[in-house]
């Protein structure tokens, strides 16, 4: 775990934040703890392991964009519950038509076909 004086959050926010995708981050005031920043990942994977509702405003996330197209198969990769939904759905054989055109045009881009 880092930690930062709270005196110096605001000009080290960006690295914060970055920081914060991969481990927690102690923000720390007069050498007492104060707060600690997590990311929302993090902070939805502790409330439901711990039984307690996530709040809507963590879980509101818009889907995946990749060269500003959305993610073709709708899912939300900021929710971690998607990689269990796509490999249920890919073993039940869902999306096969959809997953056979976007290993198509990989395949194209990268000169494989």
């Amino acid at each position: 775990m880092q930690t930062i004086r709270s005196i110096n959050l605001q000009k080290n926010l960006g690295d914060v934040l970055r920081t914060a995708d991969v481990e927690t981050v102690l923000v720390t005031n007069r050498d007492q703890p104060r707060a600690v920043v997590m990311s929302a990942e993090e902070f939805i994977r502790l409330k439901t392991a711990a039984g307690e509702p996530v709040p809507n405003e963590v879980r509101k996330s818009s889907p995946t964009l990749h060269r500003r197209i959305a993610d073709p198969l709708g899912y939300d990769t900021r929710d971690p519950g998607y990689v269990e939904q796509t490999a249920s759905d890919a073993l039940d054989g869902q999306h096969a038509d959809e997953i056979a055109r976007e290993i198509d045009k990989a395949m194209r881009r990268w000169r494989l076909r």
